[in-house]
């Protein structure tokens, strides 16, 4: 019995390193290695049965709080990963880019967004997501940035 645990064990295992292996790739991994497990920061990372019915196969956010200096660290973080981005949207106020989505080539048939925001309120935040999933980037967003 304690063998048949141990598989099973084994394969959730090798089933939720498959998202880790997408991501392998990208500079955010940084971020969220980085940042994951400091206090003021919010992480939140879902795979599998958790996301069946927002068609996501990975969801993976951070939040930052009232850490100025790593600002520049996700900004750098995703000027790399951009460079590979099949489209970029940005949205700039007062000269300053304040968010920015990523749609990234597509890895073992997954269609992969990054999405940023910066607010400059009391306390400053960052949000970075990461999502996989099998539908067109563009529902994806729908469903992500649909207001109450």
């Amino acid at each position: 019995m304690q063998t048949i645990k141990k598989y099973i064990l084994l394969f959730l295992l090798i089933l939720s390193g498959g998202s880790l292996w997408a991501q392998s790739d990208l500079e955010i991994r940084k971020v969220f290695q980085e940042y994951g497990k400091k206090k003021g920061v919010v992480m939140v990372e879902l795979n599998g049965k958790m996301l069946e019915d927002y068609d996501f196969n990975t969801f993976k956010s951070i939040v930052i709080s009232n850490k100025p200096e790593a600002s520049s660290f996700v900004r750098q973080c995703i000027k790399k990963d951009e460079e590979g981005a099949k489209k970029v949207k940005q949205v700039v106020s007062n000269g300053k880019t304040t968010s920015i989505i990523l749609q990234l080539p597509e890895k073992n048939e997954l269609n992969r967004l990054i999405l940023f925001n910066e607010s400059n309120g009391t306390p400053p935040k960052i949000t970075l997501i990461y999502i996989e999933s099998e539908e067109n980037a563009d529902e994806v967003l729908k469903l992500v940035l649909k207001k109450k």
